[in-house]
């Protein structure tokens, strides 16, 4: 999944057909259902461009507590982490905690299956953040070029409490790539059929089902877009795996290391990977991996990541899964998205 396609090219292919005039249509629309409604959607799921939304409390308006630009987050606490573990002395459990974000992740094993030898380890990583400007991405040299480097430096640069990479934006040539609240490519499923993910100034996800050109905006039901992402599929919605072909370039139906960022909450998340098919580990299938993420707590929407080698979660500065591996590589990713620290003491 590693081979870089025409970035800058498709980015002209995106200024002809804005030039076009060309009208497009939006997908026929169909329904998810939500919860129950109280005062304001959260958690969106959008097939077709058309919204069905989960419910939460409304919040106050506010400034965000850190600027929607590529300026990194607020230096974390040496004093908050703390990790625990096992009696082989292997650390199997991380934790952050300052007034503005609590991160608290694990490492797990799912047992061996009838058509598997060896089981997978994976990890959970959950955070909560005070507000939803926390939840940020970050690139090499901007998201309009395609320069990579490895993860542990992007979240050594960012301050980030906890950072997994990204969806390798610039593996297509083509997407909706708005991060930080800027645009940086509008050319949504010119030959891939891959869904969207979302995020609001709320904090809030919105998954787009295969959206056609034209129907993916920078606003949502009056809220602007802070980041966007072109991968997938979505896994699972409401706690139950989702339908999705079956895609070569994803490895699909391959045991492989796998990513996905998950909301369980109003600013709750949840990052969770697992093992490739090396060490005593099988790695999993897309749907394998889809029905591992249905089996946590609260999974309102979870979507799909870049994965295979470039699987990361970086937590305090170093690489946590794969920490039963004796792998040392640091593979060149392009993207992160991380979680910072809004907190100005020490």
């Amino acid at each position: 999944m590693r081979k870089l396609k025409g970035w800058l090219a498709a980015a002209s292919v995106m200024a002809m057909l804005a030039g076009s005039g060309a009208v497009l249509a939006e997908d026929q629309a169909f329904s998810t259902p939500a919860p129950a409604a109280t005062t304001r959607p959260s958690v969106i799921v959008r097939i077709g461009g058309t919204a069905v939304p989960a419910v939460t409390a409304t919040p106050a308006a506010k400034m965000p507590l850190l600027p929607i630009d590529f300026s990194v987050g607020k230096q974390p606490v040496e004093s908050a982490y703390s990790t625990t573990k096992d009696a082989k002395g292997r650390v199997t459990a991380w934790r952050y905690e300052d007034p503005t974000i609590t991160v608290e992740a694990y490492s797990d094993r799912v047992k061996a299956r009838n058509n598997s030898m060896f089981g997978c380890d994976y990890w959970v990583a959950t955070v909560e953040i005070a507000d939803a400007s926390q939840l940020r991405t970050l690139s090499e040299k901007g998201f309009d070029r395609d320069v990579q480097t490895t993860a542990e430096k992007l979240a050594k640069r960012a301050n980030a409490v906890l950072a997994i990479n990204g969806d390798f934006y610039s593996f297509s040539g083509e997407g909706y790539i708005l991060r930080q609240g800027k645009v940086f490519l509008d050319l949504v499923n010119v030959r891939k059929k891959w869904d969207v993910l979302q995020i609001d100034e709320d904090g809030d996800f919105h998954g787009l089902k295969i959206p056609k050109r034209g129907t993916v905006k920078d606003t949502i039901d009056g809220k602007r877009v802070i980041n966007s992402f072109y991968f997938g599929p979505i896994l699972v919605v409401d706690g139950k795996v989702q339908e999705f072909a079956n895609d070569a370039e994803k490895a699909s139906q391959d045991r492989k290391q796998r990513m996905a960022i998950a909301q369980v909450g109003p600013l709750k998340y949840m990052c969770i990977c697992c093992a490739g098919p090396v060490y005593g580990n099988d790695g999993m299938t897309l749907r394998e991996f889809a029905n591992l993420i249905a089996q946590q707590k609260d999974v309102k929407i979870a979507y799909n990541l870049d994965g295979g080698d470039s699987t990361r979660m970086i937590f305090h500065g170093e690489k946590i899964n794969g920490n039963r591996e004796k792998s040392t590589s640091k593979r060149g990713i392009v993207d992160i998205i991380y979680f910072a620290s809004a907190y100005e003491g020490k």
